[in-house]
């Protein structure tokens, strides 16, 4: 294997990070299948980017945003191609403001740009703080701050602002 993985590696790897990649992925997109189909496509990515993956501080951050981008490809692929359907999570043993802002993000897609779907995703899914998303999207906070103002106002504008609680989030 060209990547720098070899097949215990990327054997190991699979243990310590598919549940976690199979929970996100089912949380965001409602389907299990195609939550596995994202488990399988984040380990490809590993493989074939082996090098990079290795070179990360902390490879959970590698894995979260991997998944979060391919999850939020998925969704905009089904509004593309199931544009009346958005259901709620299947299976997924989410707590209702996971619930929630899994709800506003599958709304928001198609009319809201990657790193603001990626933004939303971190902060109203996962509760990230602006300090912990500007780290993981290696970006200012300011940026951070300016990124969620602009999903609060297109959030508005739609008549889809999460109820999620964000005191204490800065």
């Amino acid at each position: 294997m060209g990547s720098g993985l070899d097949a215990e590696e990327l054997r190991q790897l699979y243990e310590r990070f598919a549940p976690v990649v199979h929970r996100r992925a089912l949380a965001l997109l409602g389907r299990d299948a195609d939550a596995w189909d994202i488990v399988q496509e984040v380990f490809e990515r590993m493989l074939t980017a082996g090098a990079r993956f290795r070179r990360e501080a902390r490879p959970m951050t590698y894995v979260y945003r991997v998944t979060t981008n391919l999850c939020l490809n998925a969704l905009r692929s089904r509004q593309l191609r199931e544009p009346a359907l958005l259901e709620a999570p299947e299976a997924a043993a989410l707590t209702p403001s996971q619930w929630e802002a899994a709800d506003f993000i599958r709304h928001l897609v198609g009319r809201m740009g990657e790193r603001e779907l990626e933004v939303a995703t971190l902060h109203f899914f996962d509760g990230l703080t602006q300090e912990e998303i500007a780290g993981m999207l290696d970006v200012s906070r300011k940026t951070i701050v300016r990124d969620l103002d602009s999903i609060r106002k297109k959030a508005a504008e739609l008549g889809r602002l999460p109820d999620v609680a964000e005191a204490g989030r800065g």
